[in-house]
């Protein structure tokens, strides 16, 4: 009774409104041996013979699939049942006789092995499983539905009838007819297809994010991950993404749909498959703690192809452009920086949006503020105090002389790579409200950030940690919150093999805990009471003065927190009292004046006493890489020379 209530709905109902689009009929409760039956009653064809396609390929998965080998018993009717002549022309197209008016075929899921295929599995993120006895099935309809070869471009109907108990989770416009019965709407078969659908006993979650509802549900035959701990997995990244496109998305829906296996996947492969507004995810449920972290990685590449979709797009990306909302991102620091190649240059242009660089060779504050008023730029690339102190300083003096520069379309400055002061924040943010995002991180892995604008003060060194970054003493014990320890930070994930023929440094930085791989770059932290950190500065730059281990990072930072003072670089000097001594290299401000003894003493009230420089050497320049690094063998040089 409910297969004749399924087709009755979807003929005498919705038949006479949708009689120039496709009516499709999936029934999964009539599953058997892993295939599904489709039924297709197809628009008006005007043509005698016509051919039917099924699809070779997935966009991005960059292989062959040929989905038509899955397909059985294909048959064509007429307007008045009769069956129609037809013949198999290749893997993937049916030459049909007659005008058609419905086609009907079983199909096979793509998950499992079965005999008579050949030995190129599908990509599971990009196939179909039809498991009725566990009540989940995987819709990606590249894998199920085809098409009559010049009518790609009408509206397709999507029925599908389903177990009571179960949802069919997807980012395809949906409606709910009853508890049994879905009715899916897409405006050609390219929407249809690139909208995967997954029905299981439900375990989902919606929130909205920047004006779009983000759909996340989750399969899980043991239940070791649910919808809420992938949600809050990767709610900060969506959020911090949308911040990056100027606070908005792209997308009214968008579904993460995660399927995690608790058997040997067949391609021997796992990730996910990006889509214009969903990506599927397929995991091995076996490794339980490193899927939150796994799903936000791998997140944060397919969630940004709402922005660069494989094959069609939105109308809100189409008309993304119109107001001028892609990003324009100058780069300050060098493109021979990774902060300066990825965050600056390749990620904007990934997105769509322009890389603007430099007129002339070396920074120039004054001139990247012209350039912003130029070119209306929206995001900033830098690296630190290096260019943001001298940023702050062309500000105010262009303040003082009565023009100020236009900073109105200034909506977002990133850093990585060295420590970005509390002072220089608050700096930048007195001319403008704006976000101002530092990053922590390395070659070899990400580890946190922070964001600061003028309703968030700013803070030095104070980050929020990634999912999946430990920090562990020297002694091997894992930091919990509140420790008085200090210990090395280490992150988890998509962590490198190892470095190119060097062990040593590879032993060194790569280790396990726990059973889990980490990468530690070399930078020590503090893990405070609410979880965030307080980096303390790479251990090889790490100054031993009478057994006290001292931070160069943290010194010189609580020496720049002095108004007179411009740059500063810390160093240790051998001395036979304390085994080593804390020694700066300092330049001032223009127009400003501090002495040694008057520097020491107002520092002190932001540091420890042992910490505090034995000896300050005040310099005209304080010496940096391009990229806007510590020149600590020159920083040494200096203070050696200074004992002579």
């Amino acid at each position: 009774m409910k297969i004749i209530f399924y087709i009755f709905a979807c003929f005498q109902v919705f038949y006479p409104i949708a009689k120039g689009s496709y009516c499709i009929n999936l029934d999964l409760t009539a599953s058997k041996e892993d295939r599904i039956h489709v039924r297709m009653t197809l628009p008006n064809i005007q043509e005698d013979t016509v051919e039917f396609h099924m699809p070779k390929i997935v966009p991005g998965t960059y292989r062959i699939s040929d989905f038509g080998q899955f397909m059985h018993t294909f048959d064509a009717f007429d307007h008045l049942g009769n069956l129609l002549e037809t013949s198999e022309i290749s893997v993937n197209k049916w030459l049909i006789f007659g005008k058609p008016s419905r086609i009907e075929y079983w199909i096979d899921d793509t998950f499992d092995r079965m005999e008579g295929y050949d030995e190129n599995f599908i990509f599971e993120p990009g196939g179909t499983s039809f498991e009725a006895e566990r009540n989940v099935f995987v819709l990606n309809n590249f894998g199920i539905i085809g098409y009559i070869d010049g009518y790609k471009d009408v509206p397709f109907e999507l029925y599908i009838l389903h177990s009571k108990g179960t949802y069919g989770a997807t980012a395809l416009d949906k409606k709910i007819l009853n508890d049994t019965l879905d009715l899916y709407f897409a405006a050609d078969y390219h929407y249809l297809v690139d909208g995967p659908i997954m029905y299981n006993e439900p375990d989902t979650l919606t929130r909205n994010i920047a004006g779009a509802e983000i759909l996340i549900s989750v399969f899980s035959p043991q239940r070791v991950v649910n919808a809420k701990d992938i949600m809050e997995n990767i709610e900060d990244l969506m959020v911090a993404q949308s911040n990056y496109l100027g606070g908005t998305l792209p997308v009214k829906k968008y579904a993460f749909l995660i399927y995690l296996m608790d058997y040997p996947s067949l391609s021997k492969g796992m990730g996910a498959l990006e889509h214009s507004y969903s990506s599927f995810y397929t995991l091995p449920e076996s490794v339980a703690n490193q899927l939150p972290q796994f799903v936000r990685d791998v997140a944060a590449h397919e969630f940004f192809h709402i922005i660069t979709p494989l094959n069609i797009h939105s109308e809100q990306i189409h008309n993304f452009n119109k107001d001028n909302t892609f990003i324009k991102s100058l780069v300050g620091c060098p493109l021979m920086h990774g902060t300066g190649m990825w965050l600056g240059a390749f990620l904007p242009l990934l997105l769509g949006g322009t890389s603007i660089t430099s007129k002339n060779l070396g920074f120039d504050a004054d001139q990247l503020w012209t350039q912003v008023e130029d070119t209306k730029t929206s995001n900033i690339v830098i690296v630190g105090d290096a260019f943001a102190k001298p940023m702050v300083d062309a500000l105010d003096r262009a303040e003082k002389l009565g023009k100020p520069y236009d900073l109105s379309s200034v909506k977002v400055i990133i850093s990585s790579g060295v420590m970005w002061s509390e002072e220089v924040k608050n700096g930048l943010l007195k001319h403008h409200d704006m976000q101002l995002m530092d990053t922590m991180g390395s070659t070899e892995g990400g580890m946190g950030s922070s964001v600061s604008t003028r309703d968030n003060p700013p803070k030095t060194a104070k980050f929020s940690l990634n999912p999946g970054v430990i920090v562990i003493a020297d002694d091997g014990e894992v930091l919990e919150p509140g420790s008085k320890k200090v210990g090395l930070i280490g992150t988890s994930g998509l962590v490198p093999v190892g470095y190119y023929k060097d062990e040593k440094k590879s032993a060194e930085t790569f280790k396990e805990v726990n059973g889990v791989r980490y990468s530690f770059p070399g930078d020590y932290a503090k893990l405070e009471e609410d979880g965030t950190i307080t980096l303390l500065g790479r251990g090889s730059n790490c100054i031993n003065s009478a057994g006290e281990k001292i931070y160069p990072e943290e010194v010189e930072e609580a020496i720049k927190r002095n108004a007179e003072v411009f740059d500063c670089l810390v160093v240790g000097v051998e001395d036979e009292k304390f085994g080593q001594k804390v020694v700066a290299v300092v330049s001032i401000e223009e127009d400003k004046e501090i002495n040694e003894a008057d520097l020491v003493e107002s520092t002190r009230q932001f540091i420890a006493g042992y910490k505090l420089p034995k000896k300050v050497i005040f310099v005209d320049e304080v010496q940096r890489a391009p990229n806007g690094k510590a020149n600590y063998k020159w920083a040494k040089n200096v203070a050696v020379e200074s004992y002579k």
